[in-house]
């Protein structure tokens, strides 16, 4: 009983946030009406209404007494908010709006149908009488008031939504009462362990051991070898289990004095051994004397085991393997501490087991989605390339003349097809990074002629008229160790994106030598520029600065930042919003990939030059 109030204190102390934050809520909407000149509603009323809910709210989290009485508060405060909402409704709007607005009700239905069935009856019987008054206010009492589809259609909501709550919070109920017991039962396990620090601490050593790989074969190895050493064992061994085949076979085993030797190759059936059957309802098996000797799998030296433990694993309620430990003396009273450890062993393996396997999974379907989307992005492309060559020869005439509006149309749909040809180049060239399949092809490349020929390629379709390229390399640039494709690539995309963002001034494409003898590579323009909160995110995939109309799919500068690094370099960024935007590129002239790349060092905007 002590509980519920508890948790009844804590819920009145969660309302009174909640309407604090609804009542803010209310208020920025009617705002936004206002200033829309959507509806009719009255503001000074629904601010009225919004700050008595504010000062209800502040009472309840400052008056430590209300605590003391929880149910009676929680009473109080669901009938204030029933009247501000029907008060708020029936001074404030009218007609159409007052009904879309009793919607409301729903705020006070929701938690009192989670505290209890009667309460939630209760709120919605309140918010049923408070709908039917402002009926009458706003109609008056007349015949067809109280029996319209506008009278009898929100108390059905209503007590809909309660009846919807009540599942809901019985659910909640059923899971709190399980989870109850269950933080019972861990507690009675932690005091009968809390006497044996010892076993305590191996078992946390034992979790952090196994949760530190998700590879299989040395987490079975590492399974056995933790196992064995915190027990003190003779001899240790996992066992997987093949319910279809009906069969079991040694994975791992770990023994000071033999090897698991052809038997770990052979599977051996269920039936033949029937500790293993028994294991399929009964998660841990002792063996002792006789049974215990015959162990498939023992090859141990040095005397026969007089006890061994099973433990198993499980998946989806399903036996998938065991635990063997196996010890050549061992007294009851320890027989029973090691039952308890190899116990929590067994469920920390199941679990990190289970992880691998979907590790596995996932690393399986990271694989088919990266083939899907290479697939798809080359089924695209083919397609595409012919329509903008058509495209092309359309604008050329070489299907006969076109009028000034058809060749309009035709350049809008030739701009949108590019802008669709670099988002599916950009998803091959990111997906074939995420497989692996983009090498690195160095060479010898002149800087000057490279960046010269990526001015020379860009697209008309990325300028603006407003918009100018300029050009600040400085003289006798040196040729520098790297993959020219990809060093193109990165200065490409952050042309287009400098262009994407630049109504009017310039775009200006940078190269000198760093103070350290490094090649620096920049990209400035006069921009909208980025906020400092967004610099963070920018080069993350499929990440955009909200609002800011760039388009595509947030790849262009994760794709920069990832090629920089197979490089061996680094890209910067340093912004200003209204002013614009530098990226800096820093490559060695002989670079050596696999350092990681600082992408969020601010940096000098790179002064202007008016190099044409």
């Amino acid at each position: 009983m002590r509980s519920g109030l508890d948790d009844l204190v804590t819920f009145n102390h969660w309302l009174c946030l909640t309407r604090l934050r609804a009542a803010g809520a209310v208020m920025f909407f009617t705002l936004g009406l206002a200033w829309l000149r959507v509806g009719n509603i009255s503001t000074p009323y629904a601010f009225a209404v919004c700050a008595g809910l504010f000062a209800v709210s502040g009472i309840g989290l400052s008056w430590p007494s209300l605590a003391r009485a929880p149910r009676l508060f929680f009473y109080l405060q669901s009938l204030a908010d029933l009247a501000a909402i029907t008060v708020g409704i029936g001074i404030s709007v009218h007609g159409l709006e007052a009904l879309l607005f009793r919607s409301v009700y729903a705020l006070v239905i929701v938690p009192a149908s989670l505290i209890s069935v009667p309460s939630g009856l209760a709120m919605a019987a309140a918010a049923t009488i408070g709908h039917e008054m402002l009926l009458v206010h706003e109609r008056g009492l007349v015949p067809g008031t109280l029996w319209g589809v506008e009278s009898l259609m929100p108390p059905f909501l209503f007590f809909l939504l309660a009846q919807q709550c009540f599942f809901y919070g019985a659910h909640l109920k059923r899971k709190n009462t399980a989870l109850a017991t269950l933080a019972d039962r861990l507690e009675e396990s932690h005091q009968r362990l809390g006497a044996e620090a010892r076993t305590s601490a191996a078992l946390l050593d034992v979790a952090r051991t196994l949760s530190s790989t998700l590879e299989a074969p040395e987490l079975l190895a590492r399974v056995n070898s933790t196992t064995r050493q915190q027990l003190g064992a003779d001899w240790g061994a996992t066992f997987l289990v093949d319910a279809e085949r009906g069969t079991f076979r040694l994975v791992a085993v770990t023994d000071a004095d033999g090897a698991p030797g052809e038997l770990a190759r052979l599977e051996l059936p269920v039936s033949g051994w029937a500790p293993v059957g028994r294991l399929a309802a009964q998660p841990l098996v002792v063996l002792t004397g006789a049974e215990a000797e015959r162990t498939p799998g023992l090859g141990a030296r040095g005397g026969p085991l007089s006890t061994t433990i099973l433990a198993a694993l499980y998946r989806e309620h399903v036996l998938v393997g065991f635990l063997a430990v196996g010890f050549r003396s061992l007294p009851l009273l320890e027989r029973e501490q090691a039952v308890e450890f190899l116990s929590g062993i067994a469920q920390h393996a199941t679990i990190v087991l289970r992880n691998a396997r979907l590790l596995e999974e996932v690393q399986l379907a990271s694989a088919m989605k990266s083939e899907f989307v290479g697939a798809v992005s080359h089924e695209l492309r083919s397609p595409l390339n012919v329509m903008l060559g058509y495209l092309e020869m359309t604008l050329d005439g070489a299907f006969g003349p076109i009028t000034a509006e058809q060749r309009q149309a035709l350049g809008r749909t030739r701009e949108q097809s590019l802008a669709l040809l670099e988002m599916i180049t950009a998803l091959l060239d990111m997906n074939r990074l995420e497989a692996g399949r983009l090498p690195l092809q160095r060479a010898h490349v002149s800087v000057a002629q490279l960046l010269e020929e990526v001015c020379r390629q860009v697209p008309e379709s990325w300028r603006r008229p407003e918009v100018q390229l300029r050009r600040a390399l400085a003289p006798g640039l040196p040729e520098i160790e790297t993959d020219a494709g990809k060093l193109k690539t990165v200065v490409r995309n952050l042309l287009h994106n400098a262009f994407k963002f630049t109504e009017r001034g310039h775009v200006t494409l940078g190269a000198g030598l760093t103070p350290a003898g490094d090649l620096a590579i920049t990209v400035a323009d006069t921009g909208c520029g980025i906020p400092s909160d967004a610099i963070h995110y920018i080069f993350d995939m499929f990440r955009q600065v909200p609002g800011s109309g760039g388009g595509g799919v947030g790849l262009g500068l994760h794709l920069v930042s990832r090629l920089v690094h197979v490089l061996g370099g680094t890209v910067t960024v340093a912004s200003e919003v209204g002013k614009g935007t530098c990226f800096t590129v820093i490559l060695p002239f002989a670079a050596v990939s696999g350092q990681r790349p600082s992408r969020h060092s601010p940096g000098p905007l790179a002064p202007s030059a008016d190099a044409a």
